[in-house]
């Protein structure tokens, strides 16, 4: 499977959630994510850079009004909501669904068995 890199449709498809953010706001943070993700495979790639994209929205505010910081209750009508501390606490990509997601992919591209390999001396010395 060939690499296609993603649009702000793509990504607004992916995650609703976006669908208010501004066009331009989502390419810029798409062409970001490009850079840091150039070295998944292919067929994860677009994945990756969407979640990492869409993390990077909301830890710089894009979706400031639709998930405010620090909120651990929320009340409408008959529904209310609680986030736990451990929860509310998280920093980085651990912070929001997207960066966990995105580390997830990045587990999946890139972890396992590695081996080290030490060329033998020369006996040329």
């Amino acid at each position: 499977m060939s690499y296609t890199a993603p649009t702000p449709a793509d990504l607004v498809l992916r995650y609703p959630a976006f669908s208010a953010v501004a066009e331009a706001s989502i390419d810029y943070w798409l062409t970001e994510a490009a850079k840091d993700c150039a070295l998944f495979p292919d067929d994860m790639r677009a994945r990756a850079e969407e979640a990492y994209a869409a993390h990077k929205m909301v830890e710089t505010g894009a979706l400031a009004s639709a998930i405010p910081q620090g909120l651990t209750q929320f009340k409408s009508g008959t529904f209310s909501a609680n986030v736990s501390e451990s929860i509310a606490s998280l920093t980085g990509f651990e912070a929001t669904v997207y960066g966990r997601e995105f580390i997830a992919m990045r587990r999946a591209a890139f972890s396992g068995p590695f081996m080290a390999w030490t060329p033998p001396e020369s006996s040329n010395a």
